[in-house]
């Protein structure tokens, strides 16, 4: 997956879905979600079908503070001010999606202007 950094953290999200093979993924995080948690890059493994409540859960493992900045605070997924997108081509729709080794996750929020 490239050099570590100081701006990488791991985590195992163990139990979510123990039947599950997991993956190896990278999140990526923009705008306010990324200066709140003092990081770019985030990794961690999590399961291969997994819900955006999910993902949220595996952000506030490794992020806490981004609880209210881009997490629900019932964790049960992100802002409606925030969007989630696989490897920078496809926006997450809906709430279940499949990942593989080496995906990536852009969190970024939907009202950022150019």
């Amino acid at each position: 997956m490239g050099v570590k950094s100081a701006h990488h953290h791991k985590i195992s999200i163990a139990g979510i879905r123990a039947m599950d093979a997991t993956v190896n993924i990278t999140i990526e995080l923009f705008g306010t979600a990324r200066l709140v948690c003092g990081r770019r890059l985030l990794e961690t493994q999590i399961p291969t079908n997994v819900s955006v409540s999910d993902v949220a859960a595996a952000l506030v493992r490794l992020c806490p503070a981004l609880v209210g900045v881009a997490i629900r605070d019932d964790l049960s997924g992100l802002l409606s001010s925030y969007t989630l997108n696989l490897n920078a081509t496809d926006f997450v729709e809906g709430d279940e999606l499949t990942l593989r080794e080496g995906d990536t996750l852009l969190i970024f929020s939907s009202q950022a202007g150019g």
